[in-house]
């Protein structure tokens, strides 16, 4: 992740910042925490802007090259893409990266969770949302799928059989032209 964030003092600067370095973006840092003397002069505030980063997680590894044209044919294509590694590494670089992947998951997780705790949010509450239990979750989630289920089979019902193709034709739409293909065998 590369988050870049103009704030308005230097006090939110430093609580970003300490969320950020907590959350294991080593490489964060903020600049224009103090006026610069033209700004001083002219009685501005400074305009902090936040850097969270890390590079600890980057990833680079040479896979292949593309052959430079010759102008020659040789029996091979010019500018062919030749692959320098078998398939087996690459699954172990693709496994590697994919792990560094979760790992930026979890530290964005944790930076999310930090700055929800640092400006006084209830805990997993975040721009509007709030935390709800597991179990909670689990039972709304069934009842939206059941509601969705219930609402496909009234559409089926309200359905019009025309070829292999069934024309979706809700009594609110709205929209045009609802068309959903489907094949019956």
């Amino acid at each position: 992740m590369i988050l870049h964030v103009l704030t308005a003092s230097p006090e939110h600067a430093q609580l970003l910042l300490r969320c950020g370095l907590q959350a294991g973006f080593r490489e964060s840092g903020a600049i224009n925490l103090v006026p610069s003397a033209a700004i001083a002069a002219s009685e501005g505030q400074a305009t902090p802007m936040v850097a969270i980063r890390s590079a600890g997680l980057a990833f680079e590894s040479l896979v292949g090259f593309c052959r430079p044209g010759t102008g020659v044919n040789d029996g091979d294509a010019v500018g062919r893409i030749r692959c320098t590694v078998s398939p087996a590494y690459l699954r172990t670089l693709v496994r590697l990266a994919n792990a560094r992947f979760v790992e930026n998951a979890r530290r964005i997780e944790r930076f999310l969770d930090a700055l929800a705790e640092a400006t006084g949010a209830s805990p997993g509450e975040r721009a509007g949302e709030r935390w709800e239990d597991a179990q909670v979750r689990k039972e709304r989630k069934k009842a939206e799928g059941l509601q969705r289920r219930e609402e496909l089979r009234r559409q089926q019902r309200e359905c019009k059989r025309d070829g292999d193709a069934i024309t979706i034709v809700p009594k609110d739409a709205g929209v045009e032209d609802m068309t959903l293909g489907v094949g019956f065998t």
